[in-house]
């Protein structure tokens, strides 16, 4: 075989095409590679004038270039493998691949913490370090701030908190002015029990002095997370007034719309009072209800108010959209949608949108097609994966709900919101306790005053019967936030470890909390007949818990507050007040 022959059997091979897909700085080294193969077999030739050695390597390098191939066709369809579930594939290729990018290290930690392989992920994390440490932030600072921002945050979700701790710290002259590395240095506080240190930094921001976008949304998180929503508030008017049409005002509002609705629509309410309802704020309480079907036509006009003073569109259709949706007038969102599908060029939002709708008109075809385009367009928002993983799940496909998760985590750590779903999709689909529990812990240590994370794991401790640690997260709970549904959790919690003058004293409380609960209701009718016999008393409870029983009441509960009013009816004339049998019933209460 000639040199000549050599060069034509490589072009029939059409290595070319290999590389036709990737950036110029790849394709540079990978032909630079082949052309020293190619010389280095075209002087072998010259010099022996034998084939051997030319045979016994050209087939192994055609293999090796075919094999690259396939790894970059693997990498460059990472969405397909991840919606098939097929992570040893797409572990093997990033692997592989000796010109990855940080990027792709990161996405390789998150699938290794996938399958729980912990030690490959310490490895893998190590190698990002040395990577990073190599880099220099003079020639591109955007890009390494970013890939440290993003590192960091990897190392706080697989609490690599020794190594993080070394990041920040050779960070913190060049990047510690910034929001989002005391951001870093917040969690990192907030994870190592140091709540006292947190709090400092956080009250030494001051919003008026900061001007960049990611900084403003970085502060408008923190402030949910130290339970400030007034101060959030405020972060999304900025954010608003710099780029209205910015999409992660939509994770900040679930962050504050599902830490306390109650404290939202104070904080709503306070600023309405002090400047007025400016366009705004009339979109913040729109997003807030979007759900409320009460509401429609006041969400709608508040989102109106907003769209006119910014000239706005694709934020403001998508929440339009929503509502209407959500009130089931499909007319009126068939225009949106009509318009969002006749542009041609859509961006990652757009398409987010029609997915998002689509997923709620249970189009499951459609909106996978829609979320894997959004996704492919920008992979850093995380509300695309919710989309993409009820999807799957709508689908009744195997998803591998580890992965979801610490893709949503690894893309916004603050957010406790992804926290809730996954805890409850555990819980309540899957079954898996000891993964909601991990969660749990770890959302605990960063949102110190957010009451219900901790009720949350109450429950899941009393399915466990660890009793004493549930009481210990009730009693956390309570200490944030004397709700009455953790009042009467504690309550019969302690009737059933024994403590029964501290438990009845609690379901007491509770009902006086809200008297008009049903399950307090419930409860004081437990109450009545169980300890006091009073039983005039306790079918006026009894009965009012009956008949405001509706839908949103779990089967269970529905079953007990019915058999507690027919035990009683059986034995009380309401009419005449007389009681028909001195057996009395014992009724069951209610968490």
């Amino acid at each position: 075989m000639s040199p000549y022959e050599i060069i034509n059997y490589l072009r029939e091979k059409d290595i070319r095409k290999n590389y036709k897909v990737l950036p110029s700085n790849k394709f540079f080294k990978r032909m630079v590679v082949v052309s020293c193969c190619i010389v280095f077999l075209v002087v072998s030739y010259s010099v022996t004038g034998t084939y051997s050695i030319i045979d016994n390597n050209i087939e192994l390098l055609v293999n090796k270039i075919e094999g690259k191939k396939e790894e970059e066709e693997i990498i460059n369809n990472s969405l397909d493998y991840i919606i098939r579930g097929d992570f040893q594939k797409l572990i093997s290729a990033y692997r592989n691949d000796s010109s990855i990018s940080m990027e792709s290290h990161l996405e390789l930690v998150t699938m290794l913490a996938s399958i729980n392989n912990v030690s490959q992920v310490k490895e893998e994390l190590s190698l990002i370090k040395n990577k990073l440490s190599q880099s220099v932030i003079a020639r591109n600072q955007d890009e390494y701030k970013k890939n440290v921002y993003k590192f960091l945050d990897s190392l706080f979700l697989y609490e690599n908190l020794e190594e993080a701790r070394e990041i920040l710290d050779k960070n913190a002259q060049n990047l510690g002015h910034e929001v989002r590395f005391k951001e870093k240095e917040i969690v990192y506080n907030l994870l190592t029990g140091n709540t006292e240190n947190a709090l400092y930094i956080y009250n030494g921001i001051d919003l008026s002095n900061v001007l960049d976008i990611d900084d403003v949304i970085s502060y408008g998180k923190l402030s949910v997370i130290f339970n400030r929503f007034d101060n959030t508030l405020n972060a999304l008017v900025k954010i608003f007034e710099i780029d209205p049409e910015n999409i992660n005002v939509l994770s900040i509002v679930d962050m504050i719309k599902y830490y306390d609705i109650n404290n939202a629509n104070n904080a709503v309410n306070y600023f309405i009072e002090s400047f007025g309802e400016t366009p705004e704020i009339r979109f913040i309480r729109a997003i807030i209800h979007i759900e409320d079907v009460y509401r429609t036509q006041l969400n709608l006009e508040d989102v109106y108010e907003f769209s006119k003073k910014y000239n706005t569109n694709m934020l403001s259709n998508g929440i339009r959209l929503e509502i209407l949706t959500n009130a089931n007038r499909l007319d009126e969102a068939n225009v949106i949608l009509n318009e969002l599908r006749s542009i041609k060029d859509k961006n990652f939002y757009v398409h987010y949108i029609l997915a998002k709708h689509n997923l709620e008109l249970e189009n499951y075809n459609e909106s996978l097609n829609e979320i894997t385009q959004s996704i492919k367009l920008n992979g850093d928002f995380a509300l695309s994966y919710k989309v993409l993983l009820n999807v799957l799940i709508g689908q009744k496909k195997i998803v591998n709900m580890n992965y979801f998760y610490c893709k949503m985590k690894s893309l916004d750590i603050l957010n406790t919101y992804i926290d809730k779903i996954f805890v409850l999709k555990y819980t309540n689909e899957f079954n898996d306790i000891e993964s909601a529990l991990k969660i749990l812990k770890f959302s605990n240590k960063i949102s110190i005053y957010e009451s219900g994370l901790r009720y949350q794991a109450a429950k899941i401790y009393i399915d466990l019967k660890k009793y004493e640690e549930a009481k210990q997260k009730l009693m956390e709970a309570i200490a944030l936030k004397e709700d009455s549904i953790y009042v009467r959790t504690y309550g019969l919690l302690l009737l059933n470890m024994g403590e029964e003058g501290p438990g009845i004293d609690s379901i007491r409380r509770a009902y006086e909390l809200n008297p008009e609960d049903i399950l307090n209701l419930n409860n004081a009718g437990a109450y009545y007949t169980n300890i006091e016999k009073n039983i005039q008393r306790a079918f006026s409870n009894i009965e009012a818990a009956y008949e405001g029983l509706d839908n949103s009441y779990s089967e269970y509960e529905a079953f007990i507050i019915r058999e507690n009013y027919f035990k009683l009816k059986a034995i009380y004339d309401s009419t005449t007040g007389e009681i028909l049998s001195e057996e009395i019933p014992t009724l069951d209460y209610l968490y």
